[in-house]
């Protein structure tokens, strides 16, 4: 090595391998630069192979792990693995520089200093788990006696169950996560037209993939990368429809650089073409599906949208958008694919979008048949309720903080806005929130991100359960440092891939650093304090995470144990595909046209609505973000291996738009949004539209405590407008899509 202390870029890509699938870290590395820092997994035999799940993204791909006197050294793909298939990216490979990160919270604090803000030093002092949790508990119970459960504040996800259970024993309305800015759109939109969020995809036996912003590849998603290109090789076509020609371009057949937020328009212009042709799945559409019921309105409703309309919205060529339409209901089983923040949460058309691509696969006669989206085929395991049932539930009674109250569609999804919280904390409701408690969670996954900021600054008492020092923890009057994926213990249930039940273990690798501590076991501990009538067994007893795992794995039908079954790694009940003929809607049939959504004021048919925002005199491009290959969103910058590679950001111009603009590769711009600006270097590149500026998502951390990320690069969140639900209901949006992406922005030379 040309450092004992450091492993390069080279060496780590190296190591890496683009397709191999493994990563070593050597003794010279982790033994002296973590040596003060490692701790033995005590019991452990000196060398041991591991199964596990990665917890870097949700696509959890199975991994073996080779762990060396309780430190892990080496990671590879697990083969027999629906979703990894035999592999990692880059992310996964660097689990060690997670785990082993010398910034990581180490230990419970309480904060001294009264003052918050982006430069006040918290003056934390380092207390015990006992003193951290009486605290948290102590303060909780307090301001639901005095205030009410609706002003707490909960950001989380909703997971694990049993973190749900002491959520759910609080009784505040105010539980809330990123999902309007990711997948809520999804939620909602699909379980309308399918039964349920629809995210099986079986790519590599498409014959017909046509994506829309679909960018899967790129963010080196192993679950739908290796699928693509097994298609590819069995003579798929692919067509991409983007902005920005990304590394998924490379793979496409054919790319089309479509103006941003116009994709609804040619999806709309494709359907047309199909039902006015009549190049459906006619037996699909007879039996499974409410087309004929109201086949009238639907070809009604689609006649208008004709692809000469769709090529001045969206500069697609209207014989392509023909020839597409005819190709793709020609070539069967096809697939337009979908997922999360690919256009599922970035524009203000997000839920129409969603709903005419879901149509796309109808009319393709490919629901639930091999080669198109399918229901995934889970295994069933209990929840911890159903294993120990609890006392009821307070009511979820007050004010709705984000005001997802007011519309219908969202407050069933359960999730709650991001995109509106601030507008309730600062303006709507100032001061209603009196406790606050996040869970791996950042402020910079927000629009507005400093608006948001000064949302969160405002609770009082703020209790962060995180691994590194973020930006939010500065807010904090309490930090309880969690465990990472890697010394944790789970059932993680393969969903996108789910063609037959499996279920890949995730278990230690090695010792919990310092004083860390997972979330069931603090949601348990908090729940002993705050309401133990929910956390005690008939018995008397309290609950256990050893235990719940063991009921779980046993009643699923799994093994005995929950030791058995980290011993298995991997379990599966191989099963034959067969293709539904039921589906889990009111009648049984896929939805087209929606009566649920025309019965509460929402179009029942995907109508053409613009993106939010567009290019003027005075904000003359579109803002693109994207999540680069090589990092998590905000979450891996600190990451040494992963932070030698990309350290940074930068805003991507076309070489037009900077000859316009008269600025040189490296030179640093102001870009600028209505709410915000940023200042970046420039990167010259003709991946992108002229009338476009990129901005990679993930940076521009401020806090100090990250050795490594503070102060690279420049947040893109700080160009995004949030919204208020007035403005979400003003243009019938059903999904409430947390428009991530919906700027627009000037450049300016410094």
């Amino acid at each position: 090595m040309a450092s004992q202390s450091k492993l390069s870029r080279r060496q780590f890509m190296e190591l890496a391998g683009a397709g191999a699938a493994t990563v070593a870290f050597g003794d010279t590395l982790f033994s002296k630069l973590f040596a003060a820092q490692l701790q033995p997994a005590h019991g452990l035999s000196p060398t041991q192979t591991l199964v596990t799940a990665c917890g870097i993204c949700d696509s959890v791909c199975g991994m073996r792990a080779t762990v060396v006197d309780g430190v892990l050294k080496f990671v590879e793909g697990l083969p027999e693995d629906l979703h990894g298939n035999g592999t990692l990216c880059g992310k996964g490979k660097a689990a060690p520089g997670l785990v082993y990160d010398p910034d990581r919270l180490k230990y419970p604090m309480k904060r001294t200093n009264p003052k918050k803000g982006w430069n006040e030093d918290p003056g934390w002092v380092r207390i015990t788990w006992n003193e951290a949790l009486d605290l948290v508990a102590q303060k909780l119970l307090e301001t639901i006696q005095k205030y009410g459960a609706d002003s707490v504040l909960v950001l989380s996800r909703p997971s694990p169950d049993i973190w749900m259970r002491f959520v759910n024993a609080i009784g505040t309305p105010n539980r809330l996560d990123h999902q309007d800015t990711c997948y809520q759109v999804h939620k909602i939109v699909h379980g309308k037209v399918f039964g349920t969020r629809l995210w099986g995809h079986d790519l590599n036996n498409s014959r017909y993939i046509l994506a829309f912003g679909w960018d899967m590849p790129a963010k080196s998603k192993n679950v739908y990368t290796w699928p693509v290109a097994e298609a590819k090789r069995k003579g798929c076509k692919f067509v991409f429809f983007s902005p920005y020609r990304s590394a998924t371009a490379n793979l496409a057949d054919e790319y089309f650089p479509i103006r941003p937020g116009s994709d609804l328009a040619v999806v709309l212009a494709m359907i047309k073409v199909i039902l006015e042709e009549e190049l459906y799945d006619r037996d699909f559409l007879q039996n499974y599906t409410n087309f004929p019921q109201y086949r009238q309105q639907i070809l009604a409703h689609f006649a208008p949208y004709t692809p000469q309309w769709a090529q001045e919205l969206s500069d697609v060529p209207a014989a392509d958008i023909v020839r597409i339409a005819r190709e793709f209901a020609a070539t069967r089983p096809g697939i337009a694919p979908s997922h999360k923040k690919s256009l599922g949460a970035n524009y203000a058309n997000a839920s129409p979008l969603q709903h005419a691509l879901a149509i796309l696969n109808i009319l393709n006669g490919s629901v639930d048949r091999p080669g198109g989206l399918f229901y995934q085929r889970l295994p069933n395991i209990p929840s911890v309720d159903a294993i120990f049932p609890p006392p009821p539930y307070p009511p979820k009674n007050g004010v709705y903080i984000d005001g997802k109250d007011m519309h219908p569609f969202v407050k069933e999804s359960g999730q709650g806005m991001w995109s509106t919280l601030a507008d309730g904390m600062l303006r709507k409701y100032p001061g209603k929130i009196k406790f606050g408690i996040t869970n791996l969670y950042n402020h910079m996954s927000m629009p507005n991100c400093k608006e948001a900021f000064e949302a969160l600054a405002t609770i009082p008492f703020f209790v962060v359960m995180e691994i590194l020092p973020n930006e939010v923890t500065l807010l904090a009057d309490v930090v309880l440092p969690l465990t990472t994926w890697v010394e944790g213990s789970d059932l993680v249930v393969r969903a996108y891939r789910g063609l037959y039940p499996q279920v890949v273990v995730r278990q230690p690798l090695g010792a919990a650093q310092y004083e860390a501590k997972g979330l069931g076991w603090i949601a348990i501990e908090l729940g002993k304090r705050a309401f133990p009538e929910y956390f005690k067994k008939p018995d008397g007893s309290w609950l256990s995470m050893g235990e719940i795992l063991d009921e779980k794995v046993k009643r699923a039908g799994i093994a005995q144990s929950f030791a058995q079954f980290k011993q298995m790694g991997i379990w599966s009940k191989v099963q034959p595909f067969v293709p539904r003929t039921e589906f889990p809607t009111s009648d049984k049939k896929l939805h087209i046209y929606v009566p649920e959504f025309a019965d509460k004021g929402f179009d029942p048919l995907p109508a053409w609505m613009p993106k939010r925002e567009e290019p003027s005199a005075e904000y003359p491009f579109y803002l693109i973000t994207t999540i680069p290959a090589i990092h998590r969103r905000n979450s891996t910058q600190n990451n040494r291996f992963l932070h030698e590679i990309m350290p940074t950001n930068y805003v991507m111009i076309h070489p037009r738009t900077a000859q316009q603009l008269r600025v040189a590769e490296g030179e640093t711009v102001k870009v600028k949004s209505r709410v915000g600006e940023v200042r970046l270097p420039v990167k010259i590149s003709p991946q992108i539209r002229e009338d476009c500026v990129l901005i990679p998502h993930g940076f521009g951390h401020q806090s100090r405590l990250l050795t490594l990320a503070y102060g690279k690069g420049a947040r893109d969140g700080d160009l995004v407008p949030a919204q208020t639900m007035e403005e979400i209901l003003a243009r019938r949006d059903v999904g409430g899509s947390g428009c991530i992406m919906d700027a627009v922005v000037r450049v300016e030379k410094v």
